[in-house]
């Protein structure tokens, strides 16, 4: 009778320890998406390391076996469009302020205009009248000192045309940065669309 119930026992014995030592082949394949039970615990499939966890791209998803590059592109996605209202915002503001700035420059810009069109044509009178002056060669030495003023007078037009023309440059680089501003989020969201493509594509069933 004891001989008997070794024997049983060794053979169950036998029999855990060849259900244990079952291959991977033979067993469930181990892939994203496979359902697990123990939160944490680890394994080796195919030459990847999968987690059990929950799906960081489902709401409410039930433990898996996930790929660690599955759950770091993952987590990376969240982490990024959990970033976005901050950087929504912080773009929001800085648009608000070009658009003020953009608003002032344009007025300066129409301020502007209408000065180099009233030094334009003063400096037009100016040089007619000098060529007229200059054309005298009979009278050179005699009107040397007004043509000094004339020329010192069309220099210094110029001078406050390029002075006023700063506003019109002024106005581009503001509408400029608005445009890389509103840009540079675009591409963040665009980023932030490419990385949840990515991690749905690792994290896909199967693989």
């Amino acid at each position: 009778m004891f001989r008997k119930l070794s024997l049983l026992a060794l053979a169950s014995v036998l029999v855990a320890g060849s259900l244990t030592a079952i291959p991977a082949s033979a067993a469930t394949k181990v892939s994203n998406g496979v359902a697990c039970s123990k939160a944490g615990a680890t394994t080796k499939s195919g030459g990847a390391t999968y987690r059990c966890a929950r799906n960081p791209l489902v709401k409410n998803s039930k433990l898996t076996w996930l790929s660690t590059d599955c759950i770091s592109l993952a987590f990376a996605h969240n982490r990024s469009r959990a970033a976005l209202p901050a950087a929504k915002a912080k773009t929001d503001a800085a648009i608000a302020k070009l658009d003020a700035d953009i608003a002032n420059w344009k007025i300066e810009v129409a301020k502007a205009a209408v000065d180099i069109a009233d030094y334009q044509a003063k400096i037009k009178l100016i040089t007619d009248a000098n060529a007229k002056l200059k054309a005298d060669t009979a009278n050179l030495a005699a009107n040397a000192l007004q043509i000094q003023k004339f020329d010192t007078a069309i220099r210094n037009y110029e001078t406050a045309i390029r002075g006023k023309s700063i506003f019109a440059r002024n106005l581009t680089r503001a509408e400029a940065d608005k445009r890389n501003v509103a840009g540079t989020y675009q591409n963040v969201q665009a980023e932030v669309g490419t990385a949840l493509s990515m991690a749905r594509l690792i994290c896909s069933r199967g693989n």
